[in-house]
Formats: structure tokens, sequence, C-alpha cells
């Protein structure tokens, strides 16, 4: 032990030493190392870390399976599978929604959550102050009664005690607060308030196919498998499927861990960042390695005479591990530092991309991977200058004479490779980055079927219970419409269900008159949007054939529907389908009115990198008289800055309805911006690793030609004495810094073409292999080797011939 200490002594002696070495080589580390931390960090809190519940890993979700892609489940089909499975020790729902709180202060809209009562036993939660809901509650016509999230209690009502059983106002109904939850808890999603659900479910239409968003939340009893839970679910599924034929046909089940379900988006993105901050991790080892190769050179009579004095070699390459590992757990510590300050910044790029159920803090569990990869990287990148130095030969090291003996032929073809294989792992981030990068230009480019610029977005979810009836929404929404439209600065307004490129809307069973299915297997189903007249003039859609919705299309006037273009195609091959008849609804009813197709409007995209899909859209005082119509987004085209309009738009309402929220407030090319979020936060990502490698390659490049231009004082005097002129001695030196490029452009090319197939499913509108992108980065790569061995070659043209032939 005291062997040991002495060691970490005589380290740092070294270290404190040679202070210009020691900050670059730190600094690198720290770069590199706090890269890995942050991202570490986010992988640690999302991937890693069970989620805060009792025994989380038994807990499931119950995902309905069929040709559409929804994990949702029906009413009626969730409490079949409650009643009917043995594999769950329970089997509860939950369904996330939106809700207005009125009174004490302005009206807001708040996040709220449906949950069975036995939801929060099952997850063994339960509420600091307070209590959660009652059996007696989550039952049709039981008390209303809400349990509050901490946040919103904390911030809307000052923490105060004084709140539990007293109401509050929402949707225009008094709820009385029973229970406040602890901090942090969420399901799935944030949620202000948490509502009761079955008082909720049983106002549902009774429709096996009506998919409200409820989600299925088990936990596996002790010795059942998932696997062993999947075969029985598929049992009862099948069972479901022969009862109820007309709707439960090709509908089946699976069972998913709900840590697993929350984070399938993330954790390709998050994998993909961890395995490139990796690279930029190795690339600062092989900096580091070949930092301490040169120093050893300035060692060797060192090395030598404690070899003399007995010292054995694996006791001369211990203490020049030492001295490596302690310089990377220096450098580790900083980049905890690095990694604390970027984790913000990092979050924020994320822009929601990284879940918020998820807790991203520097924890136990980062700290020990710093250790770790610092441990971890000091042995990578001293073992080989720890070998080479240890094995010098004495008699020449004890050599006055023999000042480069350390730097033979062996030690700069060492570095050599070193320096050609971080090009090589740069080449690789770099066409990563490249292809991300094109990517998401490709992305950016694509034309979304309307003209985003000028339009002002708004949400406007009308209480249930304010709002019941629909006349008093009819006139809520009309008299808006009208009132946005006399707004300065507004040249035309309009409100629809679900706003473009917003990722959201509902698909729809329908049928096609005089084409009726033949079977379950036959249902057909397309996107379903509710509109005002003026709607696609304001998006500025372009009309393909026939007409657009009029103000006279009302609930008293025929009913009619426009379709896209898609829609026309695919259910309309071949015909004109201006005309045709169709009726909400998997099957004919009698009672529900066909719809006449009046018009084809152009393709309006709901994700810029989704292909267009079939889409209806209906007048929303004739879509009220079947699903009543509680939310619209108004949208108004403006000749100035969108975001100036809001401040007037929100008057305009209160003057309305003064109870009544607006709901993110954006401009529609926020919006899009918004839907882009994750490409664009994993293409900066990436771009700033790569970019931080190129930097260390070009390091390395340098720090190779520069040391080899030392070396080599006296070659050059020769050759400078036998009549070489100052472009001769350039060339020589940048030709063997761009071969050096070469050699890791063609080591990374080959990698590159192999593991950008990991890509594919990031990409749009580029190949894994796109020519365009690797011709660059080899030009680049190449250029920036010719521009690092530039500086120490112009110092070679300087060379002395005098002084260079003396320098040995």
């Amino acid at each position: 032990m005291s062997t040991f200490f002495q060691d970490i002594r005589y380290a740092l002696r070294l270290l404190t030493k040679n202070p210009a070495f020691t900050g670059i080589a730190i600094l690198t580390l720290a770069l590199g190392i706090g890269a890995n931390t942050a991202i570490f960090t986010v992988v640690n809190a999302v991937l890693l870390r069970p989620l805060g519940f009792r025994d989380p890993g038994s807990l499931i979700i119950v995902a309905e399976k069929s040709s559409f892609p929804v994990i949702s489940t029906s009413w009626e089909n969730y409490q079949d599978w409650r009643d009917q499975s043995y594999s769950f020790e329970s089997l509860e729902a939950t369904r996330g929604a939106t809700i207005a709180l009125t009174g004490g202060g302005d009206p807001e809209r708040l996040n709220s959550r449906y949950a069975t009562a036995g939801l929060f036993s099952l997850l063994g939660v339960s509420a600091p102050v307070g209590r959660t809901f009652l059996a007696e509650e989550d039952r049709a016509g039981g008390n209303p009664v809400v349990l509050l999230s901490y946040a919103l209690w904390q911030r809307r009502f000052a923490g105060s005690q004084e709140i539990l059983g007293k109401p509050i106002t929402l949707d225009s109904r008094p709820y009385t607060v029973v229970g406040v939850l602890p901090p942090g808890f969420e399901v799935l999603q944030p949620a202000d308030v948490f509502l009761p659900f079955v008082p909720w479910a049983k106002t549902l239409p009774q429709d096996r196919n009506w998919h409200p968003g409820i989600i299925a939340i088990g936990r596996l009893k002790p010795g059942v498998s998932r696997g062993a839970a999947r075969t029985e679910m598929i049992g009862i599924t099948k069972r479901l499927e022969q009862q109820y034929p007309d709707y439960n046909t090709g509908t089946s089940a699976d069972v998913v861990s709900l840590q697993e379900q929350m984070v399938q988006n993330v954790r390709p993105a998050l994998l993909l960042l961890l395995g490139a901050v990796g690279a930029v991790l190795l690339i600062a080892c092989v900096n580091v390695a070949n930092l301490l190769l040169a120093r050893a050179a300035s060692r060797s009579r060192e090395v030598a005479i404690r070899t003399s004095m007995g010292a054995s070699r694996g006791r001369l390459v211990r203490q020049l591990l030492t001295e490596s590992v302690l310089l990377a757990l220096i450098g580790g510590l900083l980049g905890l530092a690095v990694a604390w300050a970027a984790l913000g910044p990092l979050l924020k790029l994320s822009a929601g991309s990284v879940p918020a159920a998820f807790s991203v803090t520097l924890d136990r569990s980062v700290l020990l991977f710093t250790i770790g990869v610092s441990l971890l990287t000091g042995l990578l990148f001293g073992i080989v200058p720890a070998l080479r130095t240890a094995g010098l030969d004495l008699r020449e090291s004890l050599n006055e004479g023999s000042r480069g003996s350390t730097s033979g032929p062996g030690q700069h073809r060492i570095r050599g490779v070193l320096v050609a294989a971080e090009i090589a792992m740069a080449m690789l981030l770099l066409v990563g980055a490249g292809l991300l990068l094109r990517s998401f230009a490709r992305l950016q480019d694509v034309p979304p079927g309307f003209q985003p610029d000028h339009l002002l977005a708004a949400d406007i979810p009308l209480s249930q219970n304010a709002y019941a009836k629909p006349e008093t929404r009819y006139e809520f929404y009309d008299r808006l419409v009208e009132r946005a439209k006399t707004l300065p600065g507004v040249r035309s307004a309009a409100a629809a269900s679900f706003l473009p490129v917003s990722g959201g809307g509902g698909l729809i069973h329908f049928n096609i008159t005089g084409r009726p299915p033949k079977s379950p297997h036959d249902f057909i189903a397309a996107g379903y949007r509710t509109m005002t007249p003026n709607y696609f003039e304001t998006l500025g859609v372009p009309l393909l054939q026939g007409r657009l919705l009029t103000p006279g299309d009302t609930e008293k006037a025929p009913a009619v529907v426009v379709i896209n273009s898609t829609m026309a195609r695919t259910y309309f091959p071949n015909e004109n389908p201006l005309g045709k008849r169709m009726q909400l609804g998997a099957l004919p009813e009698k009672d529900v009115p066909t719809m006449e197709i009046v018009g084809v409007v152009g393709d309006v995209l709901q994700g810029l990198g989704d292909e267009a899909k079939a889409e209806m859209y209906l007048p929303y005082r004739q879509a009220d008289q079947l699903l009543p119509v509680f939310q619209m987004s108004v949208i108004l085209r403006t000749a100035m800055e969108p975001l100036m309009a809001s401040s007037a738009l929100r008057s305009a309402l209160a003057e309305i309805d003064p109870n009544q929220p607006l709901v993110n407030v954006r401009s529609m090319e926020q919006n899009i911006q918004t839907s882009v979020a994750q490409p664009r936060f994993r293409t900066w990502l990436i771009g700033i690793f790569a970019a931080l490698a190129l930097v260390l390659a070009a390091v390395g490049v340098y720090g190779v030609m520069s040391y080899s231009v030392t070396q080599r004082i006296s070659e050059i005097g020769i050759r400078v004495t036998m009549g070489a002129q100052p472009m001769d001695i350039l060339r020589i030196i940048v030709g063997e810094g761009v071969r050096l490029a070469l050699v890791g452009v063609a080591a990374g090319l080959a990698g590159a073409l192999l593991l950008t197939r990991l890509l594919r499913s990031f990409l749009f509108g580029v190949g894994t292999s796109d020519p365009v992108t690797f011709a660059a980065v080899a030009v680049i790569l190449t250029l920036v080797g010719a521009a690092a061995s530039y500086f120490p070659a112009r110092r070679a043209t300087r060379v002395d011939p005098l002084v260079a032939l003396r320098y040995e």
C-alpha cells in the first residue's frame, strides 16, 4: 500500500512539472468523459433506472393489436379483459385528457387523467396529503372528486392543506379535492389532476370499435411471465372475436412492459448517441496516448536509470499506468462538471424528446459510471505507452548521444496507426452526422400541403358541462371565428378539430354506399376532421375537384363531406369520387345519414416525414350531430407576425366566454418545428460530437507531424544541405500527413458502409450509402489532415542546416 501511495505522489509531481502536457491531456479527457457522462445520465434515467413504482418490473400494459396502429382499447374490451384474465393481480384503466380549471384566478386548461380507483394501489402509490379514490367514488353516480398533482397544489393553491374537502371548478362542474399525489408522480404522461374513471366511461357509446384512448395497466401475479400472460390474453381475444365477430375480428392483444412502452420511441436515438460519444472518447484516448508516447522520449534516461537501479519492467509499467489513471480520474472529475453544465442545454435541446416522466439527474449510478469510464480510459490510453516506455533498451537510453532512440521507426509507426484510427472513427461520426443533416434538410423541405407562413393557431377545448347543448357550441364557435376575422391584421379565420402537422387526429370507420363490407376483414377507416367554413381557404389547401365546405353546410342541410386526394385514389380508383356517398361506421346503419362527396382537396400532412393518409373533412355542425365536437383549434391567417395577434385573440375569447381558456398558442411554423423536435435533437447532438471528433483528429495529426518534424531535424538539415528546397520539405511533411489521413479515411469508409445501416430508421430521403455524404466527408478529412500537417511542415522549412546538423 505504501508503494501505491508513493506512485501517486510521484505521478502528481510529474504532472505538475509539465503543466502544458497535463492541461491538454486533462482537457481532452474531460470533453470525452463529460460527453459520455451527460448522455449516460439521460440513458440511465430513461432506459436503466426502474420506474418509481412498487416492483416496477411486473408492471405491464395490455395493448390491443389490430390492423390499426393503436395500443388503446375500447371500454367494452377492457371490461372483458379485466373480468376474464387470471394472470394479473389487477388490471386497471387510465386515459389522458384536458380539462378547464376556473375560479380563483385566470381560467387554465389542465392536463387531466382518468384513473380507476385501484390504479394507485396497483402502482404502490399513496397520497401524502389526503387520500386516493374510494371504490364507491369510481362508479356511475359517484361523488365528483379530484386528486391534485403536487406541482398544481403548490402552484395554484400555495401548498395549503385547507384545499382538502373543498370544491374546485373543472369544466364548469364542482369537484371535491380529496388528496394530493406525491411530487413527480406521473403515469405515461404528466397530469395536473386525476379524476375517477368509471363515471366518465359510462358516458361512452356501446361500441367496441370506439377507442377513446383507454390504456389497460396491470401487474403480473408472482410467478407469471409476460409470455404466459400474453398467451392467456390471446385466448381471451379469440373468444371475444367469436362472440363479437362484427367488431373484434382481427383484434388480438399483447402484453408489454410498462417501462418498455414508455421508452420505445426514444430508445434507438439514445443508444445511437451513446455510441457516438463512445467514439469521441476513443478518439480522445488516442490523442492522449500519442501525447504519452511523445513524452516517453523525454523520459528515456529516467526509465533507464530506474531500471539499472533494480526496478522491474512490471514495476515501471505499474508506475506509468498509475500516472495515466490519475490523469484520467482528474479528467473524469472535470468531465462531471462538464456533464453537469451540459445537462440543462441538452434537455432544452431535446424539446420534449426525452419523456417527461423520467427525472434526469446526476445520481450515484452516474458517478459510478464516470469513475468506471475514467479508470477504463486511463488503462486504455496508458497501456501502449507504458509497455513501450518500460521496454526501452537500457544501454541506448543511458547513452547521451542517442536522444532519439525512443523514437525509432517502431514508435513512429505506432503513433501513425493511432492517428489513422482516430481519423477512421472521426470518419464514422462525420458520415453519420452528414447523413442525418441531409436527411433533416430533406425533411424540412417537404411541402406540408398548405402555406404555413403567417398562421396563428390556438386550441379551444370546451367544457362538456357548460356546452352540453349543440346550439351553445354552434353559437360559441361561430361567434369566435367571426370575431377573429375582424381582429387587426387578420386576413381570414377558421377552426378545425385537428390542425395539420400536429401528429393528432383519429381514425374512424366508414362504409361506401353500395359497397358494404362482406366481413370485418373488409372494414375500412380514414382520418376524421371537422371544421368551420373557410378552413381550406385560410390554410391555403388547393381544391382539386368539386367545391369546398360553405356556410350553407349546416346541420339542417344535406350531409356532405370533402376528401383528400389519397382517399380518392385509395377508395375510388379510376373513377370520379364526386357524387359518391359514404357513411360513418364500419357497417351501414339506417339511422346514420349518408354523406355526399362534394369535393377533393390536396393532401395535408400530419407529420413531415409521414406519407399522406386518407382523410375526410366534415362541416362541424353536421359532424356534431353524431359525435359532439367539444374541441376545436382556431387558425388565423395574418398580415403580420402571427404571434402579435395572440393578445387580441385572447381578448376576443374573453368577450365571448371569460371562463374559457386559450391553450397552446403558437405559430404554424412553431408547430412544424415542434413536430421535428426528435430528428433535430439527434442531428444537432451527432453533429456536435462529429465536430468535436474532427477537432480531436486534427489535433492528433498535428501532434504526430509536429513531433515527427522535431525528431527529423537532422535529416531535414541534411536534405537542405544537399539542395532540397523549402517546397520539397513542405511536400514531404504534408504528404506524410495526407497519407495518414487517407489510410484513416479508407478504414473509416469501410466501417461507415457497415455501420450506417444502423441509421436507416432515422433517415428520410437519403440512403445509408449516400455518395455525396461519403465523398464530402472523405475530402474534408483529407484536407484537415493536410492543414494539420502544413504548420509543422512550415516550421521544418525554416530549419537552419548548421543548427540541424548539430541537433544530435
